[in-house]
């Protein structure tokens, strides 16, 4: 069963540094060909703005579900490093992760309601806006997977003490 899991583990783990990787890369060349057609040859590609709208949608939900794995998030590590017990850190670390996880539920479950119900074309592709948005509840999905994943390593470790 391990094997399984860490085989499902790794695809998502690829999914997520694909996805990254693309939606970065065609956001580039799509920003840099717009640049160069509006200020050398004066005209412009109607959709660019749209399209790059929908990458970087895409690209801020993936990649912060990949900041969960690669610890890139921010954390309230005073607060929870502030007392000498460690069972008492181990609580307090624990409530901070129930309470991102359920509002990350939170979130998924209302981006999911808003993306399906989503009806209003786009302006330039006439391509309806869900599909745009899908990617909203897939990175609040994932980062709920990457938390959950994480859980015993966030809760039950202190974290490392950065220098000052």
């Amino acid at each position: 069963m391990k094997k399984v899991l860490d085989k499902i583990d790794f695809v998502i783990r690829w999914i997520e540094n694909i996805v990254c990787g693309t939606t970065l890369f065609a956001v580039v060349c799509i920003a840099s060909a717009s640049v160069i057609a509006r200020y050398i040859f004066q005209t412009g590609f109607l959709w660019a703005d749209e399209v790059n709208q929908a990458l970087l949608v895409a690209m801020g939900m993936f990649g912060s579900a990949r900041a969960v794995r690669m610890d890139g998030h921010t954390e309230f590590t005073t607060l929870s490093s502030k007392p000498k017990s460690k069972a008492v850190r181990i609580g307090i670390r624990a409530v901070f992760m129930t309470i991102t996880i359920g509002f990350l539920i939170f979130l998924f479950v209302n981006s999911m309601k808003y993306t399906s119900s989503g009806t209003m074309l786009s302006t330039a592709l006439k391509i309806p806006r869900k599909y745009y948005y899908m990617s909203i509840p897939m990175g609040f999905g994932l980062m709920i997977y990457e938390y959950i994943r994480a859980i015993n390593r966030k809760v039950l470790n202190d974290p490392e003490k950065q220098e000052e």
